[in-house]
């Protein structure tokens, strides 16, 4: 591992499950890049590498949710996080309701952001989505911190 490897994995982000609904499917993915990106109005940025199955299906989908992950909901993390979309669509065993503007929303998670998505920017391997929040729900708990030793 080089120098700016190294320094870059210092930064701590959090974990999320991106969620959305499409053509009548539920879709979701675990992203460690999510930010605010504006207070007016009031929106968030997620980066979602252009190789994970349903990114495609996630750039067509007008609404998402943004599933803030507490400490205690690693493995929904994980389940959501394989990059070879086996559980992309699996929400068997996974608790989850609607939330206003029809994106699902994990029950298990500490919060959830529910936004339109407003612009698309390439970004190498990644695009980074924006999207202005529509509605949301914080419940009990903080957030995880991602540790890379998690997702093996």
């Amino acid at each position: 591992m080089d120098e700016v490897e190294k320094a870059i994995r210092k930064i701590r982000n959090g974990v999320f499950v991106v969620t959305f609904f499409l053509d009548g499917r539920s879709y979701g993915m675990t992203t460690a890049w999510v930010n605010r990106a504006s207070f007016k109005p009031n929106m968030l940025m997620i980066s979602i590498g252009k190789n994970r199955k349903g990114y495609e299906e996630l750039l067509e989908a007008e609404v998402f949710c943004v599933n803030i992950l507490g400490d205690e909901h690693l493995e929904i993390a994980r389940h959501f996080g394989n990059t070879n979309g086996n559980n992309l669509n699996n929400f068997n065993d996974v608790e989850f309701k609607d939330m206003e503007n029809g994106s699902p929303m994990l029950k298990n998670c500490v919060s959830a952001v529910e936004c339109k998505l407003v612009k698309k920017v390439d970004a190498g391997d990644h695009v980074v989505l924006f999207g202005e929040i529509l509605n949301a729900i914080d419940l009990e708990g903080d957030g995880m911190v991602f540790d890379r030793e998690n997702f093996s």
